[in-house]
């Protein structure tokens, strides 16, 4: 991993470090990226993709919080992180479990089963803002790179973040994409429902492991 100095240097060496050790937080299956694939494939990708625009609010907001010091904050504060954990959990827990469990067919994009613009938009707000996963990135990851002593830090800062919200978005229109294609190569619309209930559990084991970690956290 590449050690920050006082004075880092945006290099076409540190971005290629940056690009590639960040991929697997934005193109890996969390919660986010399942609802991009749900939607996707129950609504189409061009909503879907309007859909997941919804989660880069919630990002921005920590990554703004991290910036102004919310790892201190958390350090001051070692319960802070369990509760986010638990809070987090808790509202993934409960995604999930409300997709997996709907047994009303929500796939086809109809006008009266769709899951609305603004739902589904709040939705994926909710994911990213309630995710500890990304708050750790946003602190523990970036300070891998970056020092705050670095007297341009705002401004490196700022073109990192851009950076990450701009793989992010790649990375939540690939699982739309994904989702949608998946939609037009079935006939039936049962393997979509299966899709849609395939991604709840896995939502809802997302956030019994993150309640667990939460309330092991607020135990030791």
């Amino acid at each position: 991993m590449l050690r920050p100095s006082k004075e880092t240097h945006m290099t076409f060496q540190f971005w290629s470090i940056f690009v590639v050790a960040s991929l697997p937080v934005h193109f890996a299956p969390g919660p986010n990226n399942l609802l991009a694939l749900r939607n996707g494939s129950s609504d189409g990708i061009l909503s879907a993709a309007i859909s997941m625009l919804g989660r880069l609010p919630g990002y921005i907001i920590i990554f703004i919080a991290a910036g102004f010091g919310l790892a201190a904050v958390l350090n001051s504060f070692p319960g802070g992180f369990a509760l986010l954990k638990l809070v987090g959990g808790l509202y993934l827990s409960w995604l999930g479990a409300s997709t997996a469990l709907r047994l009303s067919k929500t796939v086809g994009g109809s006008a009266e089963t769709r899951p609305k613009q603004k739902l589904t938009m709040r939705q994926e707000f909710l994911t990213a803002i309630a995710n500890p996963k990304a708050v750790l990135f946003a602190t523990a990851f970036y300070s891998q790179f970056l020092d705050p002593a670095d007297a341009q830090y705002l401004a490196k800062y700022s073109s990192m973040v851009a950076v990450s919200l701009t793989l992010e978005s790649i990375g939540g229109i690939c699982f739309c994409f994904v989702g949608a294609m998946f939609a037009k190569s079935v006939r039936h619309e049962t393997p979509l429902l299966w899709l849609a209930k395939g991604c709840g559990v896995l939502l809802c084991a997302i956030g019994l492991l993150l309640t667990a970690e939460g309330v092991r956290d607020f135990i030791a």
